[in-house]
Parts: structure tokens; C-alpha cells; sequence
């Protein structure tokens, strides 16, 4: 498990009671989400700028401990950090494919000498498909639709289904698909996840359902899941945050009076609502998460899902209502709004793919594991003459 003592005690925001919250336990909670932003806050050419705290902080918030977290410290990343430990991951692949490929090739020169003598030219590494970088994007946001239509088939709660595919990127952040192929890993990371989040199914019971897969698939794949994690197991995601702002969204919009003439209980329970289905369909498999801290993606499926209701809660909690406070006060509201919307696209950005492109990248996939396969199958069609 983590070991982060923070971990255990503090996730993104603090747990939150039934009911409304007091004024002073929202203000810990939300007053500061944006303030240690992650590292997206603000992208500038040369780096990234953190949105700068309040001059005066009188609490530890939970973006504070949130910070101390193994989540934070170790899976987020700049968007010019995570691009290049997805192409490093890539190029890692690549170099393990070959130097298999030509160990398997040595192995068969060995056993195998006429024909290779006959063959040889037609048999070097250059039979090899090699998943290239893009491909390989597209073929793992394939797989994480895979994760969702698997957890819904078992009936998991949400907070599976996002640990699972949480584990699944982080996964694929530090290996590529041509060392792990990722159908196994994706049953691992679900039962691993199911696990972790206190949703008991035996590994029989989870097997039975799942084609061709038994229990030592799946168990002999765990320690190597949980060495790529560095055994960071508890996931902090942003539907406990927006339960906390649909809370302190009903204390400031409704109390002591309503702010908006047509806001009620009901109008901001729905806004909930359709924040979390924003949530699902949008945030589990984007980027966000490694950029972005929970609470503001949190913000993000508010903001996009109502503009003009989240708009106004913020400009209660930021500027008390009033269009024009102090100006460090403005700056920050401005450049809270601008990350938000900075979340919202890479969350919503479009991840073209299809079964029939997987199953072309899946085959490469394969022989790129399995390069014995792929040699005896060109070596065969070399000797009947007909086309590999």
C-alpha cells in the first residue's frame, strides 16, 4: 500500500458530513483548490507557472496535503513532461522488441542453420512491425474503453472502474505494449482495483467471466503492476471533490438567501449529476488526471456542464460577488477560470480509434512478443513461395 502517511488520512479534499457543510470546514476545502494547482496551472513557453497562494493562510488545506501525496509527487507532470515519458515508454518498447527479436533470431540461426543460410536476408529484424508512437496512443485509449465496458459487465461502482483505469495509464506511462500486452494487463488492473476499493470477487468468479483467461493470468501479472505503480496504490480522484462543491455550491448560492433567482436544491443537485456523467464520459480517460489536481477537475465538469451557475459560485468565493475587489484578488479569479478551461480541453480532446485499427496494432503487438511466431510463419512462407 502507500507509503505516504498522508495518504491514509488526507485524499484530495477532507471527507466531507452528510448535509451542508459550516462555513469555516468549505472554506479549507475549496477556498484553496486552485492554489496548488498541479502543474498545469499555467503553461507558459519555458516551463509551467503554479497559480501563486494567498499572501495570508491561516489553515492547511486539503490541496496541501494533497501535495505530500505519492499521487501528486510521483504521476503529475507538466504537458511537455508527460509527452515525453509516453515517447520515452515508446522508444523503450521498441529497443525490448528488437533485442528480442535478434535473440530469438540468434536462437534459431542455432537450431536452424540451412535455412537461414538459404533465407537470412529475408529474416533480419526488418520483418518486424514496430508499434510506432501515435499507434500506440490510440491503441491503449482502445483498452481503456475495454476497462469500462468490463467494469459495467460486473456491475463494479465507479470508483473501480476509475482506480482501474488509473492503473492501467500509469501502467502503460513506464512500459509499452511491445514488453506487456495489454489485455492482460487491463484484467489485472480491474481485479487489482476491485480489491483496493473493498469490491470483493474471487479470482475464479472473475475468470469464469472473461474469455480464455485463468487465475494465474491474472495473479502472476499483480507484483509487476504494483512495481510499475512503486506500490502507490491509493488513487485520489475528483468525484469526492465535486461532492464537496455541491455542497458549498448550496451554501453559497442558497444561504443566507439565493444568489440566483432560479437556483434551488434541485437545480444544483442536477448540475451534480450531470458533473459526474461528465466525469465519466470525459475525465477517467483523458490526460487530465496526470495534469491536474482533483479538485480542479472537479471544478472543470461544473464549469463546462453550467458555466453560468459555476461562474457565479466562484465569483462569490473569489471576489465576494463584486466585480472588481483587489487586483491580486482579480488576477488569481482570471487565471482560476483560465485553468479551468485549460482541464476541460484536454479532457474532452478526441482520441480517434476503432476495433479494426486495434486488431492491426494487436497483431504487431503480438509478434512483437512473441518474434518466434513471426519468424516460423516467414520462413514458411519463403519455402511454399507464397506472400508472408
Amino acid at each position: 500500500m502507500d507509503t505516504m502517511a498522508t495518504e491514509n488520512t488526507a485524499p484530495s479534499h477532507t471527507t466531507l458530513p452528510e448535509g451542508l457543510t459550516t462555513a469555516p470546514e468549505t472554506e479549507s476545502t475549496t477556498e484553496s483548490i486552485l492554489e496548488t494547482s498541479g502543474n498545469v496551472a499555467a503553461d507558459t513557453e519555458g516551463g509551467v507557472a503554479e497559480i501563486p497562494a494567498p499572501t495570508e493562510k491561516k489553515h492547511v488545506s486539503g490541496d496541501d496535503l494533497y501535495r505530500r501525496s505519492s499521487q501528486y509527487q510521483t504521476w503529475s507532470f507538466s504537458s511537455a513532461e508527460l509527452h515525453e515519458k509516453k515517447q520515452q515508454a515508446n522508444e523503450n518498447g521498441r529497443q525490448v522488441a528488437l533485442a528480442l527479436f535478434e535473440s530469438t533470431r540468434a536462437a534459431m540461426v542455432a537450431e536452424k542453420p540451412e535455412v537461414f543460410a538459404e533465407f537470412g536476408l529475408q529474416l533480419t529484424s526488418s520483418i518486424l512491425e514496430l508499434i510506432s508512437f501515435e499507434e500506440e496512443q490510440r491503441y491503449l485509449h482502445f483498452f481503456g474503453q475495454q476497462i469500462v465496458q468490463i467494469c459495467a459487465h460486473f456491475k463494479m461502482p465507479t470508483q473501480v472502474k476509475a482506480t482501474a483505469i488509473s492503473f492501467f495509464r500509469k501502467f502503460y506511462l513506464v512500459n509499452s505494449v511491445m514488453e506487456y500486452r495489454p489485455r492482460n494487463i487491463l484484467y489485472t488492473a480491474v481485479f487489482l482495483a476491485a480489491k483496493l476499493e473493498n469490491y470483493f470477487i474471487s479470482i475464479d468468479t472473475f475468470c469464469l467471466r472473461l474469455p480464455k483467461t485463468k487465475p494465474e493470468d491474472i495473479l502472476g501479472l499483480e507484483f509487476i503492476i504494483l512495481l510499475a505503480l512503486k506500490f502507490s496504490l491509493l488513487v485520489h480522484h475528483a468525484f469526492r471533490p465535486l461532492y464537496g462543491f455541491f455542497l458549498d455550491f448550496q451554501l453559497l448560492l442558497l444561504h443566507p438567501a439565493p444568489a440566483m433567482y432560479d437556483v434551488n436544491v434541485d437545480t444544483i443537485g442536477q448540475l451534480y449529476d450531470r458533473a459526474k456523467t461528465w466525469l465519466n464520459d470525459h475525465a477517467l480517460l483523458s490526460d487530465a488526471p496526470f495534469l491536474y489536481t482533483p479538485p480542479q477537475i472537479a471544478l472543470a465538469a461544473l464549469y463546462d456542464t453550467d458555466k453560468r451557475i459555476t461562474e457565479r459560485y466562484l465569483r462569490l468565493k473569489f471576489l465576494g460577488g463584486e466585480e472588481a475587489k483587489n487586483q491580486a484578488d482579480r488576477d488569481r479569479f482570471d487565471l482560476h477560470v483560465r485553468t479551468i478551461k485549460k482541464c476541460i480541453k484536454i479532457a474532452k480532446q478526441e482520441t480517434a480509434t476503432s476495433r479494426e485499427e486495434s486488431t492491426k496494432i494487436d497483431e504487431k503487438c503480438f509478434f512483437a512478443l512473441n518474434p518466434q511466431k513471426l519468424l516460423k510463419r516467414r520462413i514458411k512462407a519463403l519455402q511454399e513461395g507464397t506472400p508472408a
